[in-house]
């Protein structure tokens, strides 16, 4: 009997794609020619392409890709499933009467190892015998899970390494702090402060100000693109590169005051909450949603995605005390899951390995999504209460069965047995990593950073062939297609494979004329028409490389506004030439001594 896998095709799929590109698998585990890939052939749409090097280069990276997949499968079967009755780490009852959910910290401490018991921890920060206390407080952890930041409401923010217990700073900035974000990594901090955002290093040293981000309540950073997305009082969703320090884009939601916000980690798409009850999804190439639903019919209070399953998973919680699942492939038939809560959640949290964490009054819920339920609300993995101080924020330790609670007595570390992921990848995060190797991370990351134009509802276009004949094809004066659309020749050669003077005769072609006097738009046109235009290494002005590349893509594309500078230049030259021959002749003057060498040259042909 063959054992099921412990991990879905979307996880094999992502750990087979990083162990193509960045790690090697052992020995052990390799085979020159899996079985199933033996006689393999690429897919038609990759053998319709003509060229050559492209078609074998393509059918390279597809064998490749899918022996990855197979030694990627392997590998989990060999290193997860070879002990029988292993699973992900989850706590185990020896009764099907008995739950889970009456399991206290104490009992896991007790259960667990010293170093695992260390774990869990709290820091008492709210006032004591009538004193104001400085939260509530939010928390944020690094993407490989070694530092922990906190920011209180009343203006106390501290980073420091949670697992050895080393302090990194710790600053009062004596203004309200209504949210907190790491950077890149550990060096840099950002802090939404009353009026304007500031962003800090690691000693607490304010390095910027950035005061086009006024009265932010969120705050969310995209590593792979190094934006920083803001979110405020104003309704603005705002993108900043942080390392160019431009502001990439300013998106009006019209939706009034925004306090929730949440990224997809798979495809960089920002999730929003409105007061309404709607959820927004937005990017930073398009000025209004890319989607638009009603999640709830009161004010969205808390947005998670989980990336176990893709991205495609999405939970919401509400004020009017709803707490829905949400498929993003099937919006339009409503929430895959729902139950009502006791109280109305303040926030919510997906864990890596789908464990859903939910904040209502002064408990917190953890719930297995997994389980098969059908419709049925699930049931509590674990429960915790928190007496007098409400969770005001979740965070999930990556590759740690760790949730960082953020409330109005400050900060508490709990132990979820079976949320964390077990394995990591050095290439995208380094728990363990040292000065040299962080710096070096930092530099490969800039050069791999992504543009945000390719942030896309739908990250598997990316990557992909376009196979589709009228790509490149331009509007031209033909009358072998309709509305003047070329798409081939006429040997069938599709538009796109044509040489220069091919597509100049298929549009009719331009007359050279070396001694017209053009003007610098005119001249662009017949020279690029030429094909021997030769730019000047200039590093700013009209010839700067981003006007020469965007020159260059203009080349093949003939517009409206091509064709009527064309029409001028077709004017100005005639107008030219009829000037030229009726200009009078020219006065008899008196003969010099020069005017015997001029007659006795050869008149012009």
């Amino acid at each position: 009997m063959k054992q099921k896998s412990k991990h879905s095709a979307e996880a094999l799929k992502t750990q087979a794609e990083s162990i193509a590109h960045a790690t090697r698998i052992p020995k052990s585990l390799q085979q020159a020619t899996p079985e199933s890939l033996i006689g393999a052939r690429p897919p038609k749409s990759i053998s319709s392409v003509k060229d050559k090097k492209l078609r074998s280069e393509l059918s390279r990276q597809y064998l490749s890709r899918k022996r990855a997949e197979t030694h990627a499968e392997l590998a989990a079967e060999y290193l997860h499933g070879a002990v029988p009755g292993e699973d992900a780490g989850m706590i185990e009852v020896d009764d099907e009467l008995e739950r889970t959910a009456r399991v206290t910290q104490d009992q896991i401490r007790e259960a667990v190892g010293i170093d695992t018991a260390r774990k869990s921890f709290t820091l008492d920060l709210g006032g004591k015998k009538g004193t104001v206390g400085l939260g509530p407080y939010r928390c944020d952890y690094t993407r490989n899970g070694r530092h922990l930041l906190i920011g209180g409401r009343k203006g106390h923010l501290a980073a420091f390494d949670w697992q050895s217990g080393k302090l990194s700073c710790e600053i009062q900035v004596k203004e309200t702090v209504r949210d907190v974000c790491w950077l890149h990594n550990q060096s840099f901090f950002a802090a939404a402060q009353k009026k304007y955002t500031y962003i800090y290093d690691g000693s607490g040293a304010e390095i910027h100000r950035l005061k086009s981000h006024i009265e932010v309540q969120r705050m969310e950073f995209l590593p792979y693109h190094f934006l920083l997305a803001t979110v405020g009082k104003p309704g603005y969703l705002k993108y900043q590169d942080t390392s160019t320090g431009e502001l990439v884009a300013s998106h009006r939601t019209g939706l009034g005051s925004c306090g929730t916000m949440a990224q997809n980690p798979l495809s960089a798409v920002i999730h929003l909450g409105h007061a309404n009850g709607t959820v927004t999804l937005w990017t930073p190439n398009m000025p209004d949603p890319a989607l638009r639903m009603l999640a709830h019919r009161g004010p969205v209070s808390g947005i998670s995605i989980d990336t176990r399953r893709g991205g495609r998973e999405m939970a919401t919680c509400g004020l009017d005390g709803s707490i829905r699942i949400w498929d993003m492939r099937m919006l339009g038939k409503g929430p895959r899951r729902e139950w009502i809560s006791r109280r109305p959640a303040s926030d919510l949290q997906y864990s890596q390995r789908g464990i859903l964490g939910v904040a209502w009054g002064s408990h917190v819920s953890l719930y297995d999504t997994q389980a098969e339920l059908g419709d049925a609300p699930p049931g509590p993995y674990l429960t915790n209460n928190l007496p007098q101080c409400a969770p005001l924020s979740l965070r999930f330790c990556p590759y740690e069965d760790v949730l960082g609670v953020g409330h109005a007595a400050g900060f508490t570390s709990l132990i979820v047995p079976g949320a964390g992921e077990p394995t990591f990848d050095t290439s995208e995060a380094d728990p363990y990593e040292g000065k040299s190797r962080r710096r070096e991370r930092e530099v490969h990351s800039l050069l791999d950073k992504l543009q945000p134009d390719m942030i896309t509802l739908d990250p598997d276009l990316l990557g992909q062939l376009d196979t589709r004949a009228s790509r490149g094809a331009v509007i031209a004066p033909s009358t072998s297609a309709p509305d003047g659309v070329v798409t081939r020749a006429a040997d069938g050669t599709p538009y796109a494979r044509l040489t220069r003077a091919e597509r100049l005769q298929l549009e009719g072609g331009i007359e050279d004329d070396a001694d017209a006097e053009l003007n610098d738009t005119s001249e662009r046109i017949v020279k690029a028409d030429r094909g021997v235009v030769k730019e000047k290494n200039k590093a700013r002005g009209r010839n700067s490389a981003m006007k020469r590349y965007l020159r260059k893509k203009r080349q093949n594309v003939v517009d409206a506004n091509t064709n009527a500078l064309r029409e001028k230049y077709q004017r100005e030259k005639e107008r030219r030439r009829q000037a030229n021959s009726k200009r009078m002749p020219e006065e008899p003057r008196e003969k010099s001594a020069l005017d015997m060498f001029a007659s006795s040259k050869k008149p012009r042909k």
